[in-house]
Formats: C-alpha cells, sequence, structure tokens
C-alpha cells in the first residue's frame, strides 16, 4: 500500500506558498496573489505541473473538452441550425470555436480517406497496370515525340504513391477556402434577413463540420465493419447532407416562420445554393490540382 501510494503522489498537484514581492514572469507586474492582475498568469505556470494536468491541458486545447465537446457534437448532429442559432443570440463560451471543430474535423476526414485509400489498394492496382501497360497515351509536343517511356511511366507511378499523402496535407486547407464562397451564396439568397457576415459565416462553418463528420463516420464504418446493406441506403448517404442543409436553413433563417411558403423557400434556395457551390467547388479544386501538379510534379505537367 505504501508503494501504491508514493507511485500515485508524483501525479498529485503539489501546493505551494505564493512567494513575497513576486513579479510576474510573463509581464513583469507586482503580484497581488497567485494570479497576475495584469496578465492572469499563474505565479508558478511552467514549474511542477502535474503529468495528469499537463495532459488535461493539451487534450483541451486541442479538443475542448470540460462536456463542451459532446454538447457541442449532440447539437451539431442532430439539431440542424441550433448550434449557428446559439452564436448569433451570443452563447458562444458553452460550445466549441466553430473554426476549431471544423478544423479538426477536416483533419480526420482526410486522414480517414488516406486509410481507405491504402486500405482499398487501389494505388497498387494502378502502379500494377501502368507497369504491364505498352502504351502510355501521353499528349506531346512534336519535338518530344522521341521521350522515352519508362521514364513517363516512373514518373505517373510517383505521382500515383505520393498524392494521397500530399492530398490529406493540403486538402484541409483547400476545404477552408471554399467556405467564404458558400457564406457569400448564403448572404446573397438570404439578403432580406440583414443579418451580418459573420453569421452567415458562422452557419457555413458549422454544416461543412457536420459534412465532415458525416461521412467520416461513414467512412470509417466502412474501414472497421465493412458493413453489407442495400444499394438504395448507399444513395441515401448523398441526400442526408441536403436535407440536413434544408433543415438547418429554415431554423436558422425561418426560426419562426413554419407555413408552406416558407419551406418551399428554403427548398428551391438550398436546391440553386448547392448546384452554384458544386460549380465553385470544382473550380476551386481543377485550379488546385493543376497547381498541385504543376509544383510537385512538374515533368508530368509539361
Amino acid at each position: 500500500m505504501k508503494t501504491m501510494k508514493f507511485r500515485l503522489n508524483w501525479l498529485k498537484k503539489r501546493e505551494h506558498p505564493v512567494p513575497e514581492n513576486a513579479t510576474c514572469r510573463n509581464c513583469g507586474a507586482q503580484m497581488q496573489g497567485r494570479y497576475c492582475h495584469v496578465c492572469g498568469q499563474d505565479i508558478f505556470a511552467g514549474t511542477g505541473i502535474p503529468i495528469l494536468k499537463l495532459i488535461g491541458q493539451v487534450l483541451d486545447n486541442a479538443f475542448a473538452l470540460e462536456g463542451k465537446t459532446p454538447r457541442t457534437l449532440a447539437n451539431l448532429l442532430f439539431r440542424p441550425g441550433f448550434l449557428s442559432n446559439e452564436y448569433m443570440t451570443g452563447k458562444v463560451i458553452r460550445y466549441v470555436n466553430p473554426v476549431k471543430l471544423f478544423w479538426m474535423a477536416s483533419l480526420i476526414f482526410f486522414a480517414i480517406i488516406v486509410v481507405q485509400n491504402d486500405r482499398t489498394g487501389w494505388q497498387k492496382e494502378a502502379i500494377k497496370n501502368i507497369k504491364a501497360s505498352d502504351n502510355i497515351n501521353i499528349n506531346l509536343p512534336s519535338e518530344e515525340k522521341n521521350v522515352d517511356i519508362e521514364t513517363k511511366k516512373q514518373q505517373i507511378i510517383e505521382f500515383i504513391a505520393l498524392a494521397p499523402q500530399i492530398f490529406s496535407k493540403f486538402a484541409p486547407y483547400v476545404a477552408f477556402l471554399l467556405i467564404p464562397f458558400f457564406a457569400i451564396l448564403l448572404a446573397l439568397f438570404f439578403w432580406r434577413k440583414k443579418y451580418y457576415y459573420i453569421h452567415h459565416l458562422i452557419f457555413t462553418i458549422h454544416f461543412h463540420t457536420f459534412i465532415w463528420i458525416f461521412y467520416s463516420l461513414i467512412i470509417f464504418l466502412h474501414v472497421v465493419a465493412n458493413p453489407k446493406y442495400p444499394a438504395w441506403v448507399s444513395f441515401m448517404f448523398f441526400f442526408i447532407p441536403g436535407i440536413y442543409l434544408i433543415l438547418a436553413l429554415h431554423r436558422f433563417y425561418h426560426p419562426k416562420i413554419q407555413y408552406f411558403k416558407s419551406w418551399w423557400q428554403t427548398i428551391w434556395k438550398s436546391i440553386l445554393i448547392t448546384i452554384l457551390y458544386f460549380i465553385i467547388f470544382c473550380s476551386i479544386l481543377g485550379f488546385s490540382a493543376v497547381i498541385f501538379v504543376k509544383i510537385y510534379f512538374p515533368e508530368l505537367a509539361s
């Protein structure tokens, strides 16, 4: 028992008396207690932090724990538009920061995409087919007709091998670039609401976070369990975000209007927004792909 107590004592927080006439090591102000009245830093910050508290601080900074994450995820997944309304009415601190949640969700989503790619083995199959092929159909200028086919094959194989890793690294940034465009579409279609652009932006961040989390769960389920279900169920996975968008838009932009006309306006606006956003998405994705190839594989772009 004594040995067990000794092992647990090093995890516990040690109480130290506050020294007299101490100054804050962060801002240099004269301390009037344990916490600086100017910058708020603990006088013992950085010295003798128990390991469990240190781990807790890291987890809290990364995932905003202390009850915020379960509350935020539950409302985000099952109450479309609710979090955006809460933010608009000033109820902010009780939930995870929208940008932090979006960033973590997008990182997890693209990481799962890479794992899924490794699991399906499509890269190995594609590389095998390229090696076995004697005819690589590549458009080349007349002065490059005699290019070494084996060299070109090697370049394509290198592209296939490295593309998923580079994609997972930069895709979250591309996804983040799309956020302002969706918010602009919302501002245009719901201009009569007189909302500030930040309100449209918060709604957009919450909606995209739902998409990343929803498809992360679907892909993760395939990776872990590989369930078998009818084709119509798989087809419905593409419609659920659309249904979620309609419900979220109506709750956020028509919170007190429930008659049929308001629902019809929400539906046709969501369809037009989706079509326009898809065009913008494909344009940015294509432009990013061209830049990606020119930076990392200039020999293929030439």
